[in-house]
């Protein structure tokens, strides 16, 4: 569980190969942990969908009784009144397409640390006899009974747990929960609200896109924006931390609260969000994805979000991924929706 220094572009270098980097370079330089109590192991920053599924079981559970630990602490962390331990992965078997472009037919790091980290847990699982779930985007590469054996799973999540989370943790202390679940959230009002600081202060602003390309897996969900009423009080959670900004993920930000036929991109919502988060005491409001086809559809929106950023004085300037699958006009009219 890292922070990336601070820097989204660092991880991929755990997409990198296992044996040519040092472990103590990849831990120390580019992936150093996140802030982690010494004595408890619990960490004081995670991942967002972490956070989600923490404050969906907080609608059952005690505080007490919910914990995000370090995997780098498990020890200090499992004991005999553990009952359920959750997984979140991204890609935990290295079978994602930046790290077999990064690592093909090697180890990589990001697989390297999951096949360390379940070991750790199989034998906590053997001295304790708890439940394990794994959920996150990379789950599908978990989800067949012969992988869930060998790291020691006993239920794989793939898509959205947010609304399913806490029965299925009563079900895992009951041992009722089944193999492998596939769900998606229905109702924006069902995403549990983060109470927790995450991971380089990145909260999520919208999931989906509606563009409708044919070999897509975002495209499966309906796009859903969250009001920025609700990003703002995740965004002070963060900045309380001690974080100075705030990151925006989404699946294609330009398409913030768009409802228009042909997808052009909604100005006014967007320079809202930007505003209103910046108004917070931000001193830069930035977002992890967006598509050259909504940059192009309004590229005054840019010059927008960057007078909000103040980015012609602060000398900085926005990295961001920008999805741009081919420029073939027979490839875009046949497979990419309405790009």
């Amino acid at each position: 569980m890292t922070n990336y220094r601070g820097n989204f572009l660092y991880g991929f270098i755990a997409c990198g190969p296992y044996e040519l980097l040092p472990e103590w370079v990849f831990d120390k330089v580019f992936c150093p942990a996140v802030e982690t109590d010494p004595v408890t192991g619990e960490a004081k920053v995670a991942q967002v969908g972490l956070r989600r599924v923490e404050s969906a079981l907080l609608q059952g559970y005690k505080k007490d009784e919910i914990f995000i630990a370090n995997p780098d602490h498990l020890a200090k962390s499992v004991g005999p009144d553990t009952k359920v331990v959750g997984i979140n992965v991204m890609d935990p078997l290295g079978m994602a397409p930046v790290t077999t472009t990064m690592s093909p037919e090697k180890l990589s790091y990001v697989a390297m640390k999951f096949k360390r980290m379940c070991a750790d847990i199989i034998q906590l699982k053997k001295k304790y006899d708890f439940k394990v779930v794994v959920g996150g985007n990379g789950a599908w590469e978990l989800a067949k009974t012969d992988r869930m054996k060998i790291h020691g799973i006993d239920t794989v999540v793939v898509g959205e747990a947010d609304e399913l989370a806490l029965d299925l943790f009563k079900d895992l202390e009951r041992g009722d929960a089944p193999e492998l679940m596939h769900c998606f959230v229905k109702n924006i009002q069902n995403i549990p609200i983060i109470e927790g600081p995450t991971v380089n202060s990145l909260i999520e602003a919208m999931r989906g896109c509606g563009r409708g390309c044919d070999f897509c897996d975002v495209n499966k969900r309906s796009k859903k924006d969250l009001p920025l009423e609700r990003l703002q009080h995740e965004a002070k959670i963060n900045l309380k931390y001690g974080f100075d900004s705030i990151w925006l993920h989404s699946d294609e930000m330009l398409l913030y609260g768009c409802d228009s036929k042909d997808f052009q991109p909604n100005r006014d919502a967007i320079t809202e969000l930007w505003s209103g988060l910046k108004s917070l005491g931000a001193n830069f409001v930035g977002t992890t994805h967006m598509t050259f086809s909504a940059v192009a559809a309004d590229p005054e929106l840019l010059r927008k979000m960057s007078e909000i950023n103040n980015m012609k004085t602060s000398g900085r300037w926005l990295a961001t991924n920008l999805g741009i699958e081919t420029v073939a006009p027979r490839m875009v009219k046949k497979h990419l929706g309405v790009k």
